[in-house]
């Protein structure tokens, strides 16, 4: 049984692996820095695309060029938490794959038994993902996913619907670790609605800030939620998110960025961005 992890970096910082995680270097094609790291831009990839489709592009390039019985990817700073069902956002401590149980014995094991590994849904709120979405973002994007899904997979298109207008919680990250067919399967349908939306909103995206021009990832963290309740036949285990900064700082200044979104987002002015 093999099993492939990789975990996104764009730029150098704690650098973690293992036997069964493997750094990436995500939107290399485009980046002036040089990390050390396999790149997205080997083989057959988007990396080009990265500054709009995200960690999505190390999605494509496990899809299309790694060969193993379960693959999956982790941030550089979020991860799965193998060790218990607590959450945890701020670590100090060094040996923080085997302390959280990031390790292959572990999720193997847990891998016999599931088909699919995704974080834990966010907690509820008090409107559904299309709502938050509108307030977040730009949804006419939105609309035209859903109306892409009707397009491709018309016998999906009520349940995606559903999901995404009358639920009120996700899978952040686009993190997942599954089964090597169902991940293939996942890419397939992910990337098929997300390379049509590009070629109808991609104009437009263009002239976006920076934060509203990473569309495509916004949508997939929304459409995974969609593509397993369409796939309701799959064994999905939710574990915790783990959340990696050691600089004091830095976590504060995440804190205090996420508590102003929170009250953007409130009071219905969740496009608007502060910079830090």
């Amino acid at each position: 049984m093999e099993c492939k992890i990789f975990t996104c970096y764009h730029k150098n910082c704690l650098l973690l692996k293992n036997d069964i995680i493997t750094p990436i270097h995500v939107g290399k094609e485009l980046s002036k820095q040089e990390l050390g790291l396999i790149g997205d831009n080997t083989g057959d990839n988007i990396s080009s695309k990265n500054p709009y489709f995200c960690e999505l592009t190390a999605t494509y390039w496990i899809w299309k060029n790694i060969k193993a019985d379960y693959v999956g990817l982790f941030h550089y700073r979020r991860y799965l938490n193998f060790k218990d069902n607590e959450k945890v956002e701020f670590i100090e401590h060094e040996d923080i794959l085997t302390n959280y149980h990031i390790v292959k014995s572990k999720i193997q094991t847990l891998l016999q038994q599931y088909d699919i590994l995704v974080p834990k849904m966010t907690k509820k709120i008090n409107t559904s993902l299309y709502e938050h979405y509108k307030n977040e973002h730009i949804i006419s994007d939105l609309e035209v996913a859903l109306d892409v899904i009707k397009k491709l997979y018309p016998e999906q298109y009520d349940i995606a619907c559903d999901f995404i207008k009358n639920n009120s919680q996700m899978y952040r990250c686009n993190i997942i670790v599954a089964k090597k067919e169902v991940f293939d399967a996942y890419a397939k349908w992910l990337f098929s609605i997300l390379f049509e939306v590009e070629k109808r909103i991609q104009s437009d995206v263009m002239e976006r800030d920076v934060y509203q021009q990473r569309v495509y990832g916004f949508l997939a963290e929304r459409l995974t939620g969609a593509f397993l309740s369409v796939h309701k036949e799959l064994k999905i285990k939710e574990l915790p998110l783990l959340f990696i900064e050691e600089n004091k700082l830095k976590w504060r200044k995440y804190q205090f960025k996420k508590m102003k979104r929170k009250f953007l987002t409130a009071i219905g002015l969740g496009k608007k961005r502060w910079k830090m």
